[in-house]
């Protein structure tokens, strides 16, 4: 009966919590973080293509990454990518440049956008 108890309370918290809660990255030293920027016709419709991305990296990227997507005060959509570092960052994109669904996916989020591929802006701060 209690090990019923236990069983029935991960599946309630497994249903609450995303998956994604597992793969966070804590924010500290040493930790990378890439800070994307683009003008965007439809964030909300972009941030549902990219959540869709985000997911499909969670579940087969070869790095943990955390990825995240935002409207920025003057308008545009921002979004952040936190890895544990340039290497771990390194290998995914490889990963990314070959995967096809993964470029389907960043790209239905671009064309939402309404921006060129790769048309954005890229800022990267090394956590001291």
């Amino acid at each position: 009966m209690h090990m019923m108890r236990i069983i029935t309370l991960l599946i309630i918290f497994f249903l609450i919590f995303p998956n994604q809660t597992f793969a966070q990255i804590n924010i500290e030293k040493g930790k990378v973080v890439y800070f994307f920027k683009n003008e965007c016709k439809d964030i909300e419709g972009a941030m549902k293509k990219y959540e869709k991305l985000f997911e499909y990296q969670f579940k087969n990227q070869p790095k943990p990454q955390v990825s995240r997507c935002g409207r920025l005060n003057d308008g545009m959509m921002g979004c952040v990518v936190v890895t544990n570092s340039v290497e771990d960052y390194e290998t995914n994109v490889a990963w990314q440049e070959n995967d096809d669904q993964w470029n389907t996916l960043i790209r239905e989020g671009w064309r939402v956008c309404e921006v060129d591929d790769f048309g954005f802006q890229l800022d990267i701060l090394r956590l001291e």
